[in-house]
């Protein structure tokens, strides 16, 4: 049998695998995007119930207005004139509901320190210096916004913990929960979580918030016809089971019908662990090996999707998080504590119903259920795990907006354990490997591995969400171009 040939194989067709495909196929490349499910585009994509859209998992963009950071990269990839988008509203883009009180977020890095002034008078000077900060470190990084050039060296104070940063600045009670209530978009405690990666995505999302119109402009389809128009081939159906090698390089793919493909070069957007199934035994060092064993991911999410009358819902053109007490952090400690994050996509005028999706922490011991359950054969004990989980959120929503339980049908539930085997993630992690401030460097995998012409990609190997996953793959496709190549022609194609 004759195998096909291609410049550069790409494993899974998420966010990651297509920035790198699309970058690919720009500079004149024959590339194949392998994908294991029957549609590409991995969290991307979008599902269908009772009639309406659901997003699987992109929820909201930030920094989408010309010339803005996201902007940048998706000009560049052939994406802003075949998508739709809906602003957030101005006033409040994200809202956070606490027992004692609600406190909305409006756009833009002013209006929102002056409304923290304005709630926290006797905070004015350390709200300030917050400010300042996040802007003097977001302009040390030009892989989040490639309008930068001649990006400030970043400080290594920028990846000391938000506990700790907070603690300088003598931040605390309501106001850090507030600032740190947004959280669940990296999946990192204040004590975890560097002040880098609190900044960068609190940056992008006062900047601009922005839903995207799946209804009309689907945003697997969009990636998929900006590649294809490039020449680029997908094949879907296609799982690997096996990179193939030869003298310690990487030569291709081996899928599992048995069919081989080779190419110059590989690149990986799964998650990292799943490596060692694929490689050759022995292809990396032991520590390397063991990083992989050991790294610890953020923690994965149980979703309701729920179909909300249209003139009641609350989260029509905002965010919502709720949770338990003033301590944001009670979520990630594995008890009872619960944040639920609420958003809805975009309808059409003549809509009658919104699609909501909540997705909701898990208690250790709800996972343990959740994880057993779905092992049991014939999932029927699964569904009511997943039932009662879902009544129990309906619950909590209700409390926070009443009325609400009038007002919903829910239409579906998905748990970590239908992540883990839609994405092949450990443990259906929303975010990938961890990189905390006490860890940084050891959560931090270089895009080039051990194996010539093996290359990794992915929020693992980037930063958290959308935005992440995007740099991750431009920063990947820097290491084949000569210095300032990639991100010159990012940068000037706002000019096309």
């Amino acid at each position: 049998m004759t195998s096909e040939k291609y410049d550069t194989i790409i494993i899974g067709s998420g966010i990651s695998g297509m920035t790198a495909g699309i970058i690919l196929a720009k500079e004149g490349e024959h590339v194949l995007i392998a994908e294991q499910h029957a549609h590409p585009g991995g969290l991307t994509q979008v599902y269908q119930r009772a009639g309406l859209t659901f997003p699987t998992g992109v929820h909201r963009l930030g920094a989408l207005k010309t010339g803005q950071p996201l902007w940048y990269y998706f000009n560049y990839l052939g994406l802003t004139g075949r998508l739709s988008m809906s602003s957030l509203s101005e006033e409040g883009f994200e809202s956070y509901h606490f027992p004692d009180g609600c406190f909305s977020v409006p756009q833009g890095h002013g209006a929102y320190k002056a409304k923290l002034i304005r709630t926290f008078p006797s905070k004015a000077a350390a709200i300030e210096n917050y400010f300042t900060d996040m802007a003097a470190c977001v302009s040390g990084i030009a892989l989040y916004n490639p309008g930068i050039t001649g990006a400030s060296p970043l400080s290594s104070r920028y990846t000391r913990s938000v506990d700790d940063y907070f603690s300088d600045l003598g931040i605390n009670g309501k106001l850090k929960s507030i600032l740190f209530a947004n959280n669940p978009l990296f999946g990192l405690s204040s004590r975890e979580c560097p002040v880098m990666t609190h900044f960068i995505i609190s940056d992008a999302y006062l900047n601009s918030s922005f839903r995207l119109n799946e209804t009309n402009a689907p945003f697997a389809e969009a990636l998929g016809q900006s590649f294809r128009s490039l020449g680029g081939t997908i094949k879907t159906g296609s799982k690997i089971d096996r990179l193939l090698t030869r003298d310690r390089a990487v030569t291709g793919v081996r899928l599992s019908s048995g069919k081989k493909i080779t190419a110059q070069k590989i690149i990986y957007s799964g998650h990292p662990s799943r490596l060692l199934d694929l490689c050759p035994p022995k292809s990396f060092r032991p520590v390397f090996e063991k990083r992989l064993k050991n790294a610890e991911n953020t923690p994965g999410l149980f979703g309701v999707a729920m179909k909300w009358e249209k003139k009641n819902c609350p989260v029509a053109d905002n965010d919502a998080y709720i949770y338990d007490n003033r301590d944001v952090n009670a979520h990630y400690a594995g008890g009872e504590n619960q944040m639920i994050f609420l958003s809805a996509l975009p309808s059409g005028e003549d809509a009658t119903h919104l699609a909501v999706t909540a997705l909701a922490t898990l208690s250790d011991e709800d996972r343990s259920r959740l994880a057993a359950g779905y092992n049991i054969p014939g999932k029927k004990i699964y569904r009511e795990i997943k039932t009662g989980l879902a009544e129990k959120v309906m619950t909590r929503i209700e409390a926070t907006f009443p009325g609400a339980g009038k007002q919903v049908e829910i239409v579906d539930t998905y748990s970590p354990d239908t992540f883990e085997r839609y994405t092949l993630t450990p443990g259906g992690t929303a975010y990938g490997i961890k990189k905390t401030a006490q860890a940084f460097m050891q959560g931090i995998f270089s895009p080039a591995t051990r194996l010539k012409n093996l290359f990794l990609t992915g929020q693992s190997i980037g930063f958290s969400g959308i935005h992440g996953a995007i740099s991750a793959s431009v920063n990947l496709c820097t290491y084949f171009y000569p210095e300032g190549y990639l991100m010159d022609k990012i940068r000037k194609e706002e000019s096309l």
